[in-house]
């Protein structure tokens, strides 16, 4: 097939246009909630006992990871394999295998970190009430990653709406029900972990529930499961170490200021370190397309995949940069909506922010490589960037605390989305950049300029007021400008297949009516 085109419509830009509308519309609503969680423990708690709560937090997801095994990404190459070739025998296989290996490992360590909370508190983080807090994000080590395989599993049937439902709407909400009613009885920090336990127990079955409705066949007894055992623990077993060392990053620098610094300022770090987080959502918006690329590489398709990673991976950028630009001019501001004590972070949310663009422009490199048989590239170049991570946060963050922190995290980043950006090009022969770059580039510049102006020149008082009047200008200055720079057919081909699926179930219910 040739590349996309206006002539043609292109089925995948179609389901790309249809996933990422589902899940940034859901990712929006998810990190609103999440980013809400975050302010009002903030604001109840103080910057300690968040701190005990994002290390208990950053630990738990730490064993998540290691519980996966990395069998989230084997299970969605080879349902998606399997569903091409129509194999029902050995999706319903892999999906089970995939679940009980999770399920097993998770109990493992859920029992070890419950029985071991006790140390990692008193000797690792000279914090005693982390232990509670600890134990409690044991509990809900299980449900959390069953439910990630499970979603996982829905989305190698090309859809992202099932994950969307329950990740970033369904068990945040209730989430940050659960936190506010805790609090309202008077419990201390160790209610908001009570209520993340009790909303993945809940967001459990909820993807167990959505999964079956995907793939009716999943309990059907009288389709008898094929356990490619060998296949699947092949492509996943690299990538238990690239995915374990992604997540090490984050909580290399998380736990090295909590032994070398205070939980105050884990507190501050953290806030930082999710807010920077924000411009991932429009990356993650097109998670659709890890699928996409493992059916179109088996098919041979290479010049499709080239086309479509080139425009994935500049629309990530297009829409991150905006969040990057907003970041730098409102940092302080952002900063102080989480308390005055948090304002001293924004540095280390600026230069987060900065890693986190890299990463956008890059476009889903690590998926690109696993999804095409190069995991351990993949798991190479993680494991480099991750010991690159502990080596300069075991130096800076003693001298230079939270900053120290932010270099460092921002410079494993950085490094790793480089080595698995060349590594897709030689590889694969893929690369994201071209002249349509500059487009988005011109045009927040010129849009950062006149909010910047506009922010010198007008009395808004510090925090949300300020934020909440240039951040909207800029964001309309900077979309008109994109507007007026003019539309590459690949730009128009996902605004019309966008507006196409947002359109279908509203002419749907006009019939019915």
């Amino acid at each position: 097939m040739s590349a996309p085109n206006t002539n043609r419509r292109d089925p995948y830009v179609e389901r790309l246009a249809r996933g990422a509308g589902i899940t940034s519309f859901g990712s929006g609503i998810g990190h609103i909630l999440n980013y809400a969680i975050q302010i009002l423990l903030a604001q109840m708690y103080g910057a300690t006992q968040l701190g005990l709560y994002v290390l208990g937090f950053t630990v738990i997801r730490v064993a998540d990871i290691l519980a996966q095994f990395g069998l989230s990404s084997g299970v969605v190459r080879y349902v998606a394999q399997y569903r091409t070739e129509n194999d029902s025998a050995r999706m319903r296989g892999t999906i089970l295998l995939a679940l009980w290996i999770a399920f097993a490992l998770s109990v493992a360590l859920a029992t070890l970190l419950f029985f071991g909370a006790g140390f990692l508190a008193d000797r690792v983080f000279s914090e005693p009430l982390l232990a509670t807090v600890l134990r409690l994000f044991a509990v809900s080590l299980p449900f959390l990653t069953v439910m990630n395989i499970a979603l996982w599993a829905t989305q190698a049937f090309q859809t992202m709406k099932y994950t969307t439902y329950v990740q970033e709407i369904q068990r945040p909400l209730l989430n940050l029900v659960l936190v506010v009613v805790f609090y309202l009885v008077g419990s201390q920090v160790f209610g908001a972990v009570l209520a993340y336990a009790i909303s993945t127990a809940a967001g459990t079955v909820l993807a167990i529930y959505y999964l079956k409705q995907v793939f009716p066949r999943l309990l059907d007894r009288s389709v008898p499961p094929i356990f490619e055992t060998r296949a699947l623990l092949g492509a996943s077993a690299p990538m238990v170490v690239s995915n374990s060392m992604l997540r090490v990053n984050d909580w290399v620098a998380v736990s090295v200021v909590g032994i070398f610094a205070t939980a105050e300022s884990v507190g501050i770090f953290n806030a930082a370190v999710r807010t920077a987080a924000v411009s991932s959502i429009v990356l993650g918006a097109f998670r659709i397309f890890t699928p996409m690329i493992s059916d179109l590489y088996n098919r041979g398709k290479m010049q499709h995949l080239s086309d479509l990673y080139k425009n994935v991976s500049r629309w990530a950028f297009t829409g991150s940069l905006a969040i990057f630009l907003v970041t730098v001019l409102l940092a302080k501001d952002i900063m102080l909506v989480f308390g005055p004590q948090f304002v001293g972070g924004w540095i280390v949310l600026v230069i987060i922010s900065g890693a986190q663009l890299f990463n956008s422009s890059t476009g889903h490199t690590g998926r690109a490589l696993a999804m095409t048989g190069h995991q351990r590239v993949v798991m190479l170049a993680t494991l480099g960037a991750t010991a690159a991570g502990i080596a300069s946060s075991a130096v800076l963050v003693p001298a230079y605390g939270i900053l120290g922190g932010g270099v460092a995290l921002a410079a494993s980043t950085t490094l790793l989305n480089a080595v698995t950006l060349f590594s897709v090009r030689r590889h694969l022969g893929l690369w994201p950049y071209n002249r349509e770059y500059l487009k988005s580039i011109v045009a927040g510049g010129l849009s950062f300029a006149g909010a910047y102006l506009l922010q010198s020149t007008l009395p808004l008082a510090a925090g949300i007021p300020t934020v909440s009047v240039i951040a909207p200008l800029f964001l309309i200055a900077y979309t008109a400008l994109l507007v007026i720079f003019g539309l590459s057919p690949g730009d128009r081909q996902l605004l019309t297949s966008f507006w196409a699926s947002v359109r279908r179930p509203r002419l749907r219910e006009a019939r019915a009516t």
